[in-house]
C-alpha cells in the first residue's frame, strides 16, 4: 500500500518499507568452527618449530659425517625446505584468518596447513638424507 507521497529520488513508500531495500543477511558464525581452525593453526605453528628445531639439529650433526658426505647441500636443502614452509605456514594462517572474518568455514585451510608442513618436513628430511650418502 503506497502513501502517494514521493519520495526525493522519485519513489513512494510503502507502509512500513523503504524502497530498493534488502535485508542484509548475517552468516552464522559456527562456534566450533573458530575454536578448530585456532588449534589447527596452533598446530601447524608448532609442527612448523618442531621441525625447525630439528633441521637445525640435523645439520649440527651433519657436520660431524665422515668423508663421503655432502653437507652444504644438506644445509641448503634444510634451509629451502624451511623457508617454503614457512611462507606455507604465513599464507595458510593469513587464509584462515580472512576466511573467519568473512565467517566462511576456515577449519579445512587450518587443516590443509597442518597437512603440508607435516609433508613438506618429512619430504625435507628424506631428501636430505638422500643427499647426504650420495657422493
Amino acid at each position: 500500500m503506497t502513501t502517494g507521497v514521493p519520495s526525493a529520488a522519485g519513489a513512494q513508500y510503502t507502509e512500513g518499507h523503504v524502497p530498493q531495500t534488502v535485508a542484509k543477511q548475517v552468516r552464522q558464525r559456527a562456534i566450533w568452527d573458530v575454536a578448530l581452525s585456532i588449534a589447527l593453526l596452533v598446530v601447524s605453528n608448532g609442527s612448523f618449530l618442531i621441525g625447525a628445531i630439528f633441521a637445525m639439529v640435523g645439520v649440527g650433526f651433519s657436520q660431524a659425517c665422515s668423508a663421503g658426505c655432502n653437507t652444504g647441500s644438506v644445509a641448503g636443502i634444510l634451509f629451502a625446505t624451511g623457508a617454503i614452509l614457512a611462507f606455507v605456514g604465513l599464507l595458510g594462517s593469513i587464509l584462515t584468518i580472512v576466511a573467519l572474518v568473512r565467517r566462511r568455514r576456515a577449519w579445512w585451510i587450518a587443516l590443509t596447513t597442518v597437512i603440508v608442513i607435516a609433508v613438506g618436513w618429512i619430504a625435507g628430511f628424506l631428501v636430505s638424507a638422500a643427499a647426504m650418502v650420495t657422493r
